[in-house]
């Protein structure tokens, strides 16, 4: 388990590592996280957005040097099992074995077990914070602003918050919310996971933020899909 509270810039972040199972994103899924959202915000002057990415990086370099150890790998193998080959086959069983592991690397989820845990962390929470100014959640007149994060391809988990909340909302509120949002992502229910995450933390907010006047929606409420 990991659980990680410190400062980066202006975010607070709760983050942990996760083995996620597969279900797919239907429309009646994107408008019950919408609609989950958009009941939180009613009772908060708070900012939410719900982001779901395929991959965060297309990890091209790993994919070369993965493409480059085939080679290696299929040219010792020439050397061995081929009586006496000459430098045309040698070439050829070379360029075979790097097509080969470069397209199982770059394009099928294989690709994945040539990446680094902590590279692959590095890279989903590096996008979890571009969509997190992209949104506008670091512009919000009170710092309110959050955002629910899951990296189907490298199984990870984020909520970032601006700092403005962080001085709101006690460290264990956020653990048990980041651990009930990863347990549910999980299992496979990523519409589960999203929606407890919103209603638990809308429920809190609405205590520290409460709506106040019109309390306008600056940010639209529809599940981000990268």
């Amino acid at each position: 388990r990991i659980l990680r509270r410190r400062r980066t810039g202006r975010w607070w972040r709760g983050e942990r590592a996760l083995v996620m199972g597969n279900r797919m994103i239907d429309d009646g899924m994107r408008q019950r996280i919408a609609a989950a959202i958009a009941k939180a915000e009613q009772g908060t002057r708070a900012e939410l957005v719900a982001a779901i990415a395929r991959r965060a990086d297309d990890y091209r370099s790993s994919s070369l040097l993965a493409g480059l150890a085939g080679a290696l790998i299929a040219g010792i193998s020439a050397w061995i099992f081929l009586p006496w080959p000459g430098p045309g086959e040698t070439i050829a069983v070379e360029l075979t074995g790097f097509l080969l592991v470069y397209i199982l690397a770059a394009f099928t989820p294989l690709g994945m077990l040539v990446v680094s845990p902590r590279r692959k962390r590095r890279r989903a929470s590096r996008l979890a914070k571009l969509v997190f100014l992209q949104r506008g959640l670091a512009s919000t007149a009170e710092h309110c602003g959050v955002l629910f994060f899951v990296s189907r391809a490298e199984h990870y988990v984020e909520i970032i918050a601006d700092y403005g909340i962080d001085q709101k909302v006690e460290p264990d509120a956020w653990q048990r919310i980041v651990d009930t949002f990863a347990a549910s992502v999980k299992k496979g229910d990523l519409e589960q996971g999203f929606i407890g995450a919103i209603e638990t933390l809308g429920a809190l907010l609405a205590r520290h933020y409460p709506a106040e006047g019109e309390n306008p929606n600056r940010i639209p409420n529809r599940l981000v899909e990268l």
